[in-house]
This record gives C-alpha cells, sequence and structure tokens, in this order.
C-alpha cells in the first residue's frame, strides 16, 4: 500500500476531494485503497454536469463483474465536469487512483471539508480495517 497524498481529504467510503478552498472546487476520485480492492471496472456511471449531490448520497456506480458498486458523494454541491477518459476506459482508476479523478464539483459549505479525514487520519483508519 502507497502513502495517501497530503494534499487530499479522504472520506471513510474510500473517496478523496482534492479542494480548491478560494474557489469551493473539489476534484473527486477514488482511493488506492478501494481500487485494489475493488476488482475490474466493466463500466462506470457518473453523474452528469448540472447534477446536484448531497454528502453521502449515491452519485457513481462501477460496474464489477455481476454487481454494482455504489461511490458516495464526499462533499455537497454541483457537478461542473466529468472525466470523460475514465468515462471511457474505467481500468484508469486501477492504473493511478490519485491522478485519474471521476468529476469535479462546486462545493456548498467549506464546513464539510472538515468531516473529512486528512492523509494520516486516512491511514490510520483503513489500517484497523
Amino acid at each position: 500500500m502507497s502513502e495517501f497524498p497530503e494534499n487530499r481529504v479522504y472520506s471513510k467510503r474510500h473517496v478523496w476531494a482534492l479542494a480548491n478552498p478560494k474557489k469551493c472546487t473539489a476534484s473527486i476520485g477514488l482511493t488506492e485503497f478501494f481500487a485494489e480492492n475493488l476488482g475490474e471496472i466493466e463500466s462506470i456511471d457518473l453523474p452528469l454536469a448540472g447534477d446536484e449531490l448531497e454528502m453521502d448520497s449515491f452519485c457513481v456506480q462501477l460496474h464489477v463483474r455481476n454487481h454494482i458498486r455504489h461511490v458516495r458523494a464526499p462533499l455537497s454541491g454541483r457537478v461542473t465536469e466529468i472525466n470523460k477518459e475514465v468515462e471511457d476506459n474505467p481500468n484508469l482508476i486501477h492504473l493511478n487512483p490519485h491522478r485519474n479523478w471521476l468529476f469535479r464539483m462546486e462545493y456548498d459549505d467549506q464546513d464539510e471539508l472538515d468531516l473529512l479525514m486528512t492523509a494520516a487520519k486516512y491511514t490510520r483508519f483503513i489500517d484497523r480495517l
């Protein structure tokens, strides 16, 4: 297991957010821990630009073998962009999950960032799993 980038915050559901607090925007992706334990992704359903998300609501579906894995939003706000490359080739997530983001969003509440974990806290969290 590699170290997790310090410039992101992490949810207990293994999603990262790379936030720009001055603009209230964030790139959202899956952690390496999640990607390693997922299996091959056959297809992915991303939200649409303009979709409104609530923190911890389902926002992405990963089609893995014969089942669907749901991904929850780490923040509340509006989707501004999806990563078309990942949508077309979801296994990019396995190659570099911290570079291959899923979508970008404008988030509504700066305080929600404080509800997520730092890289150090996330590392301790997964060590206990």
